[in-house]
C-alpha cells in the first residue's frame, strides 16, 4: 500500500463520517423546529375555537338556566350547523350530556368523548379517534354541569399559512444539508491530495468539518427563528380577523331583525370574554356609523397594537353605508411576549441540536482517531458516546411517564392521585438502585460487556411492554411493572458503562474521563427529554416507547464497536503506546463490601462529598429553584431553561476541570473547592431569590459538580480497599451513595424550609456543605507520591 493511500485512509473515513453525520443532525434539528412550529399554529387554532365555541355554549347555557331541559332544546341541529359554519375547521359539532348520551350531532359521525360533571366545569380538550375535541361545559341554574358542547378538529389541524411555512422550512433544511455534504466531500478531496503531513491534514479536515456542520446548523437555526417570529405575528392577525368576523356575523343577524346597535345588550360582556380567552387580543370595540363608540372592553386603539376592522352589514336607507364596525385591537405587548417566548423556544431547540452535533463529532473523532492511533485504539473514548446515546434513548419517555400513568388510571376508573402518578418513576428508580449494586461486582467478574448488554436488552423489553400496555389500555399495575423492568435495565447499563470507562482508563486520566462521561450523560438526558416530549405530541405516548426501543440500537452499535476495539486495546501516551490498561480484577481476599467500608479515603469521599453534594444539588434544582420561580410567576418552559444552565455548566466546564485534575497528584483541593462552590450557590439563592440570582445559583451548582465530579472518582478509587474489593463494586457503592443523597435532598431542604423558612433553610444547607468539605480536608490523608517505576511508566 502506498504512502498516499495510507494517508487518504483516515481522511476518507473522517470525510464519510462527517457527510453522514450532517444529514442526521439536520434531520433532528428540522424535526424539532417543525414540531414546535406546528404547535404554535395549533395553540392559536385552539385559542380561536375556545373563544368562538364558548360563545355558542353560552347561548345553550342561557336557555338551560331559564328552565329549558337540554334534552328538549328545540333547534339544536340548526345551532350546531351554525357552530360549524362559525368555525371552518370544525368537522363535527355535538352536544353530549354528562352520562355520555349524544343529544345532537352535525357533521362527521364519530364517537364523542364523555366528560363527567366532576371536571371542574372547565373547557376540556380530548384526543379521540384522530380528532381533537374541545368541550365546553353547559351549566344549569344551580351551576351544575349538565352537558358539554363539543367541537371536533382534525388532530393535525393546521392552517394553509403554516403548511406553506413548513414546506419552506423543509426546503431550507434540505438545501443546507445538501450544500453542507457537498462542501464536506470537497474538503475531503482537497485534504487527501494535500502535501502537508498526515497529522496536519487530518487536523485541518477535523476543523473544517466542524465548521461546516456548525455553520449549517447555525444558518438553519437563524432561519427557523425568523419563521417562529413570523408565525406568531401571522397567528395573531388571523385570530383578530376570525374573531372580528364572528362578532360581526352575530351583530349582523340582530341588525337584519331590525334591532339598532344602541339597544343591543351584553356586548361588553362578550368582548370581555373574548379578551379573557384569547391572550393576543387586547381590546374590542363596537363603533357606530358616525364614529362614536357604542361599547368597548380592554385596551383599544392603534397605540395599544395593530387594529383589525370588520364592517357590519348595511341598513336599508343608509345609502349603502355600514351600520357600524367592529374593531379588534391586538395586544402589542402580548404579541411581543409571545414572539420572545417562541424565539427562546427556537434558541433552545438550536442549542439541543448543537449538543447532538457535538456528541456526534466526539464519536466520529473517537472512531477515526482509534483506527489510526499508534499501537491500537483507546476504546475508553467510546464510553461517552455510549452513555450519551443510551441516556438519549432512555430519556425519551421521561417527560410524560406520570401523564401516561394518569391516562391509564383514568381509563381503568381508578383515582389519579399524585402518589399513583409518581409510582412508575419511583419503581424505575428503586429497581435501578438495586441493579446498580449488582452490576458492579458482575462487571468485575465477567467484564463490563455483560451488564451493558443485559441492561440494553431489558430497556428494549421494558419499552416494548410499555408500548403494549399503552396500546391496549391495560391495568396501571402493568405499566408500573414495565417501568420497573426499565429501571433494572438502566442500573445494569449505566454501571456497566462506568465500569467500561474505568477498565480502559489509566488512573492518571480518570478525572478527565469521568468528567467527559458526566457531560455526555447530561447532554443525552436533556436532548432525550426534549425530543421525547415533542414526539409525544406528534405520535402519542405509545409510539414514543417504540421509538425509544429502536433508539436503543444506537448505543448497542457503539458497545459492539468498543468490544471489537477492546481486543487490541492499548492506552496511548504522549508519543508512544504504553501498556494496556489493566482488566478489572476480581475482589481479593479481605476485599468485598467490607474492604470498601474500611477504605478511609473512599468512605470520606462518599460521606463528605458525594452525599452532601447530591443533597445540595437535588434540593436546589428539584425543589428550591422550581418553587421560587413558580412563586414569581415564571412559566414552566422558562423554569426548564433555567435548569438547563446547570447542564450547560457541566458540559462546558466538566471536561476542562477534569483535565486540570489529572495534572495534579493531590485531588483533594478540587473536592474542597467543589464544596465551596456548592455552598456559594446555596447562599446566592438564599440572598437573592430573584430570577438572575437563581440563574447564578444554578450555574454555580453546575460549576461545583464540574470541579468535584472527576476528582471524586480519581481520588476515591485509588485506595487499597478499592483495589481489594474490585473497582466495579466500588463504582456501584459510589452510585448508590449518590442516589441516597438525591433521595435525601428534597426531604432535608423541604424540611428546613418548613421549620426555619426558605432563606434560612438554604443557608443551613450551605453550612452543611461547608462543614462536610472542612471535615474531609481535616480527616483525609494526602495521597502517597508514585513510586519511581510507576512515575516512569506514566510519563
Amino acid at each position: 500500500m502506498s504512502l498516499a493511500t495510507r494517508a487518504r485512509g483516515p481522511i476518507f473515513r473522517l470525510t464519510l463520517a462527517l457527510a453522514l453525520l450532517l444529514p442526521v443532525c439536520m434531520g433532528i434539528a428540522g424535526f424539532l423546529n417543525l414540531t414546535a412550529l406546528k404547535r404554535v399554529d395549533a395553540e392559536a387554532t385552539v385559542s380561536e375555537v375556545t373563544a368562538i365555541g364558548g360563545k355558542w355554549a353560552d347561548r345553550l347555557q342561557v336557555a338551560v338556566r331559564y328552565g329549558k331541559p337540554i334534552e328538549k332544546f328545540s333547534g339544536l341541529d340548526d345551532l350546531l350547523d351554525d357552530v360549524r359554519q362559525d368555525i371552518p375547521l370544525a368537522g363535527q359539532a355535538a352536544v353530549v350530556d354528562v352520562k355520555g348520551h349524544v343529544l345532537g350531532s352535525r357533521g362527521e359521525e364519530a364517537a364523542v368523548p364523555v366528560v363527567g360533571a366532576d371536571q371542574g366545569g372547565q373547557v376540556v380538550e380530548r384526543v379521540n379517534a384522530g380528532r381533537r375535541w374541545v368541550l365546553f361545559p353547559i351549566r344549569d341554574a344551580g351551576g351544575a354541569v349538565v352537558a358539554h358542547l363539543g367541537v371536533a378538529l382534525p388532530e393535525e389541524a393546521h392552517t394553509a399559512e403554516i403548511g406553506r411555512t413548513v414546506q419552506a422550512m423543509v426546503a431550507a433544511a434540505a438545501a443546507a444539508t445538501i450544500l453542507g455534504v457537498l462542501v464536506t466531500l470537497g474538503l475531503g478531496v482537497v485534504s487527501a491530495r494535500g502535501r502537508a503531513a498526515d497529522a496536519v491534514r487530518l487536523k485541518r479536515m477535523r476543523v473544517a468539518g466542524i465548521a461546516v456542520v456548525v455553520l449549517a446548523q447555525a444558518g438553519f437555526a437563524a432561519y427557523a427563528i425568523g419563521e417562529f417570529r413570523s408565525a406568531v405575528e401571522t397567528a395573531a392577525a388571523r385570530q383578530g380577523e376570525r374573531l372580528a368576523a364572528s362578532v360581526a356575523n352575530d351583530l349582523d343577524q340582530l341588525i337584519n331583525k331590525g334591532i339598532a346597535l344602541r339597544f343591543m345588550g351584553r356586548i361588553e360582556d362578550n368582548f370581555a370574554r373574548l379578551i379573557d380567552q384569547v391572550p393576543l387580543i387586547g381590546g374590542a370595540a363596537l363603533v357606530g356609523p358616525d364614529g362614536t363608540r357604542i361599547a368597548a372592553a380592554g385596551v383599544t386603539g392603534p397605540d395599544a397594537g395593530p387594529v383589525v376592522i370588520r364592517d357590519l352589514t348595511t341598513v336599508a336607507g343608509s345609502g349603502g353605508r355600514p351600520a357600524g364596525r367592529i374593531e379588534i385591537t391586538l395586544s402589542g405587548a402580548a404579541i411581543a411576549d409571545s414572539v420572545q417566548s417562541r424565539v427562546l423556544d427556537a434558541v433552545t431547540l438550536a442549542l439541543v441540536s448543537a449538543m447532538i452535533v457535538g456528541e456526534g463529532l466526539i464519536f466520529v473523532f473517537a472512531a477515526v482517531r482509534g483506527r489510526v492511533g499508534a499501537g491500537g485504539i483507546a476504546d475508553s473514548r467510546f464510553a461517552r458516546p455510549m452513555a450519551f446515546l443510551f441516556l438519549l434513548a432512555w430519556s425519551l419517555p421521561l417527560s410524560f411517564v406520570p401523564l401516561a400513568m394518569r391516562l391509564l388510571a383514568a381509563g381503568d376508573g381508578a383515582a389519579t392521585s399524585d402518589i399513583m402518578m409518581a409510582a412508575p418513576v419511583s419503581a424505575e428508580m428503586m429497581c435501578a438502585l438495586v441493579t446498580a449494586l449488582i452490576a458492579g461486582p458482575m462487571a468485575d467478574r465477567r467484564g463490563w460487556q455483560v451488564p451493558v448488554l443485559t441492561g440494553f436488552g431489558l430497556c428494549v423489553l421494558a419499552n416494548m411492554v410499555s408500548l403494549v400496555v399503552m396500546a391496549t389500555q391495560t391495568h396501571p399495575a402493568a405499566f408500573i411493572a414495565a417501568r420497573a423492568l426499565g429501571g433494572l435495565g438502566y442500573g445494569f447499563a449505566w454501571m456497566g458503562i462506568q465500569s467500561h470507562l474505568y477498565a480502559t482508563t489509566l488512573p492518571e486520566r480518570r478525572a478527565s474521563a469521568t468528567a467527559g462521561l458526566i457531560a455526555g450523560i447530561f447532554v443525552g438526558q436533556m436532548c432525550g427529554t426534549a425530543i421525547g416530549a415533542m414526539l409525544a405530541e406528534q405520535l402519542g405516548y405509545a409510539n414514543v416507547f417504540l421509538v425509544a426501543a429502536l433508539f436503543m440500537v444506537m448505543p448497542l452499535v457503539v458497545a459492539l464497536v468498543a468490544v471489537s476495539a477492546g481486543r487490541e486495546l492499548v492506552v496511548e501516551t504522549d508519543d508512544k503506546p504504553a501498556a494496556a490498561a489493566p482488566a478489572p480484577a476480581p475482589a481479593e481476599a479481605g476485599g468485598g463490601w467490607r474492604g470498601l467500608l474500611t477504605d478511609r479515603t473512599f468512605m470520606l469521599v462518599l460521606v463528605c462529598s458525594v452525599i452532601p453534594f447530591s443533597i445540595a444539588q437535588v434540593g436546589l434544582l428539584n425543589f428550591a429553584v422550581p418553587v421560587y420561580l413558580a412563586e414569581q410567576g415564571i412559566n414552566q418552559s422558562d423554569i426548564g431553561r433555567v435548569l438547563m444552565v446547570n447542564g450547560l455548566a457541566v458540559i462546558l466546564l466538566g471536561p476542562l476541570f477534569g483535565r486540570l485534575t489529572d495534572k495534579v497528584t493531590d485531588k483533594r483541593p478540587f473536592i474542597v473547592a467543589g464544596a465551596l462552590a456548592a455552598a456559594a450557590a446555596l447562599v446566592v439563592a438564599s440572598i437573592g431569590g430573584n430570577l438572575m440570582a437563581l440563574v447564578a445559583a444554578v450555574f454555580l451548582i453546575g460549576v461545583s459538580g464540574s470541579i468535584a465530579g472527576g476528582a471524586q472518582s480519581a481520588h476515591g478509587l485509588q485506595g487499597a480497599g478499592v483495589a481489594r474489593a474490585g473497582i466495579g463494586r466500588a463504582v456501584s457503592m459510589k452510585r448508590s451513595a449518590d442516589k441516597f443523597g438525591q433521595m435525601l435532598g428534597p426531604l432535608i431542604v423541604g424540611g428546613l424550609f418548613a421549620v426555619v423558612g426558605t432563606t434560612a433553610g438554604l443557608a443551613a444547607t450551605a453550612g452543611l456543605m461547608l462543614a462536610a468539605g472542612l471535615l474531609f480536608l481535616l480527616l483525609d490523608r494526602r495521597p502517597a507520591p508514585p513510586a519511581a517505576g510507576e512515575a516512569e511508566a506514566s510519563s
